[in-house]
């Protein structure tokens, strides 16, 4: 009996100085249990801005998290673009990187980041993230993490000549995004996947295509179209979106770290974006497509039609509560 309470001390008396040392001495983050997330992206490995912004973005992030944190992705051949919005909504995926336009049927606010030019830094100065943010936390059960803008923005690739800003009769493969400019300018809008411009230009299923600035070279669309229009107009902005629930369950320094590392990323991959475009530019026009400059009137036209009749159709009739403040945001910062 003796014996047996004697080993009992022992055994109290080990488990609590195991208790007392584990106060003392933490488990290191490496084992503790690490937190995996899978993320949903809208592109293929090959597109530029999966190059440029997206797997920095994550290969930075689980290398600082040190294995507290790891995420994994999938493409659009698990869910095509213009359905990712859901599955991240409703937590089957933890986040996305992707375009406003893919899912604009549901939330149209965040195109109104694509018709300006401005730094990530200026935009978060602003305050346009925030509004931003606020309206996807409402509409979608997603936190705007990030806004990634390209530095570059968008344009047309045709494969007639035009010397004027007019479309009329042309068939255009465009989202919903560049209809109120094709619309506007004449043109006739064409739904067709970003997988299927190539054939459908070298089918004469359209007669041009919109498409972020970069992407013709990857995509070898210099076979199949002349011309690319010039000036580009507004700035593509890649979002990575994060559903709340899995957002609210990250420890506060693993959220602070995301944050952080997406507001690098954003200019740093905005710069490199800016630095492909004039080597792009230079290397399509050696396998044959030229650019396409209209007049400075012309030019003006161009612009402007995109810039209004984007705003009015596409945010402030779609997004009568979260449009006009992030309107007016943005006039105030083009002001300054």
């Amino acid at each position: 009996m003796r014996a047996r309470k004697k080993l009992s001390v022992l055994v109290i008396s080990f488990v609590g100085t195991v208790f007392l040392l584990s106060g003392l001495f933490p488990i290191s983050a490496q084992a503790q249990k690490a937190i995996e997330w899978r993320m949903i992206i809208s592109w293929t490995p090959e597109f530029i801005a999966v190059k440029k912004l997206f797997i920095p973005f994550v290969e930075k992030v689980n290398k600082r998290a040190e294995g507290r944190l790891k995420i994994s992705w999938v493409g659009p051949e698990a869910v095509p673009p213009f359905e990712q919005l859901k599955p991240v909504r409703e937590g089957l995926f933890d986040a996305s990187f992707t375009h406003s336009a893919y899912h604009m049927g549901e939330i149209s606010v965040g195109t109104g980041m694509d018709l300006f030019s401005a730094t990530g830094k200026e935009r978060r100065a602003a305050g346009l993230n925030k509004i931003v943010d606020e309206a996807y936390r409402k509409k979608a059960n997603v936190t705007y993490l990030a806004a990634m803008p390209d530095g570059v923005g968008y344009h047309l690739m045709l494969k007639k000549k035009i010397d004027k800003a007019d479309l009329t009769g042309l068939k255009i493969r465009c989202t919903l995004f560049y209809d109120p400019l094709i619309k506007t300018l004449g043109g006739v809008p064409v739904r067709i996947p970003g997988g299927e411009i190539y054939s459908a230009l070298e089918k004469g299923v359209v007669d041009g295509a919109t498409w972020p600035a970069l992407g013709a070279l990857d995509y070898k669309w210099y076979e199949v179209a002349k011309y690319q229009v010039r000036p580009c107009f507004g700035e593509a902005i890649y979002q990575v979106l994060v559903n709340l629930d899995s957002w609210s369950r990250l420890p506060k320094d693993l959220q602070d770290l995301l944050t952080k590392t997406a507001i690098e990323v954003e200019e740093e991959g905005r710069a490199a974006l800016i630095a492909s475009l004039e080597g792009e530019e230079k290397e399509l026009q050696k396998r044959g497509m030229e650019l396409l400059p209209l007049s400075s009137k012309e030019a003006e036209k161009y612009l402007t039609t995109f810039y209004e009749r984007s705003w009015e159709e596409l945010i402030l009739k779609r997004e009568p509560e979260f449009g006009p403040r992030l309107k007016e945001a943005v006039d105030r910062m083009r002001k300054k």
